[in-house]
């Protein structure tokens, strides 16, 4: 993966870039459209557009490709909410892939979002429709924790925390809420988070099977090492070598 010397001394902070801009002024003109439609036009737009469980009767084609694009208009908190962790986090995960990788990034995390809520909907005994960003918008929080794993973070704006703790911390809630079945799109969620990480680790030229060699190389240099210990042969004795065993 590339490297950027940047994230060394990168501090967590608002900030949107061109392309994030343009992408929260389009979720917001179309939620708005949504809220209109749903409330004041009484148009059923919305369950057209969102994605239903295969079998439902409900489910069509089309919704694979919309799914991402509209939220729930009877949750305008949830939106907004949505729309400020993008506005925190986007700028600093796009800063490290690139704009394009960057869209590539967040639309893979929602398609792997549906492809794991479609397959796990009988399982967790709901179905609901899927619909919005918020696989892709944890795979970014996930993402970020990972690329600065020291950077503090001011949770609910009052307790600081460290972004890998952040990380681990949001992956462990939404597979317990899941496993629970407390929560109706926990499979979706997951399935965003499992998306983004991936494409991260290995969307970057990378293949998986080279990275599992790599590691497992880097593991038996580990063990190989442990099996030898260094002895001084003695201080101020500039002929002495150290003694392997």
């Amino acid at each position: 993966m590339p490297s950027n010397p940047q994230y060394a001394s990168m501090n967590f902070g608002p900030g949107l870039t061109s392309l994030g801009k343009k992408m929260l002024i389009a979720y917001a003109v179309i939620y708005v459209l949504e809220l209109a439609a749903t409330h004041w036009l009484n148009l059923g737009i919305v369950s057209r557009l969102a994605v239903y469980p295969i079998g439902s009767g409900l489910f069509d084609w089309w919704q694979i490709f919309t799914h991402p694009f509209v939220h729930n208009p009877y949750s305008p908190i949830g939106f907004l909410l949505t729309c400020l962790v993008f506005f925190f986090f986007s700028n600093h995960v796009e800063q490290y892939f690139g704009p394009q990788r960057f869209l590539a990034f967040f639309y893979i995390s929602a398609a792997g979002g549906l492809v794991c809520g479609l397959l796990l909907a009988n399982v967790q005994a709901f179905s609901p429709p899927f619909m919005g960003m918020s696989p892709s918008i944890l795979a970014m929080v996930v993402v970020f924790g990972f690329l600065n794993p020291e950077a503090t973070i001011l949770l609910m704006f009052v307790l600081p925390i460290k972004a890998k703790y952040m990380s681990y911390a949001t992956i462990i809630v939404t597979a317990v809420l899941f496993l629970a079945k407390s929560n109706p799109a926990g499979a979706y969620h997951l399935g965003g988070m499992a998306a983004g990480y991936l494409y991260f680790k290995f969307g970057q030229g990378v293949s998986p099977i080279l990275w599992i060699k790599s590691q497992y190389f880097a593991w038996k240099m580990k063990r190989l090492k442990k099996r030898f210990t260094v002895l001084d042969g003695g201080k101020g004795k500039d002929d002495d070598k150290p003694t392997y065993h």
